[in-house]
């Protein structure tokens, strides 16, 4: 696919940095199909801790899988804006949290075959809370937001089991790359 040629690319919905987009492509060979993804901007993701390593967590309705979900705060970075900055907005937006020190933990992708998504995954360490969330007033009010304390040791050792708070593969990647950097420099 490399190699193949655009011939056509349709929007099918283009809103709140999500574009629906389906591609008819000509292969090398000369065989035309298409192929059809979510193209969206760039995300962040932090692993949020408070001074006594309790990890900040969002429960929140997920219309998509028609569940609640237990995860880290996230979300897209604004035009023009840092990924660092995005993080800070998103955990103090979310949670009322506000960063102490911020390590990057590198940039990653997720279902390559299904969207152009690049996250940027952070830990936040020292985090205090400083307001009540504010969550923006287009979609997150409706996602019955609300957060989660708990120890990062118990949530990090519950990884993988039935009794894991989360199940999303994205957000316990985030949590085993905290958990790394902080056994390796020692501040667990």
């Amino acid at each position: 696919m490399r190699q193949a040629k655009l011939l056509k690319q349709d929007i099918l919905y283009d809103k709140w940095g999500k574009k629906f987009v389906v591609d008819t492509l000509q292969m090398e060979d000369g065989v035309v199909g298409e192929w059809s993804y979510i193209k969206g901007r760039e995300g962040v993701m932090v692993v949020a801790l408070t001074p006594d390593k309790k990890i900040i967590l969002v429960r929140q309705y997920r219309y998509t899988i028609q569940q609640f979900t237990i995860e880290n705060c996230a979300g897209g970075v604004e035009k023009d804006e840092v990924e660092a900055d995005a993080i800070k907005r998103e955990l103090l937006e979310e949670s009322g949290y506000q960063v102490g020190e911020l390590i990057s933990l590198g940039k990653y992708y997720d279902l390559p075959s299904e969207t152009n998504h690049w996250c940027h995954i952070f830990l936040a360490t020292n985090c205090q809370f400083v307001a009540p969330p504010i969550l923006d007033a287009d979609v997150e009010k409706y996602f019955e937001m609300s957060i989660e304390i708990h120890d990062f040791k118990e949530v990090f050792k519950n990884l993988g089991t039935d009794q894991s708070l989360i199940k999303s593969a994205e957000q316990s990647f985030g949590i085993m790359l905290a958990h790394r950097y902080l056994t390796q420099n020692n501040l667990l």
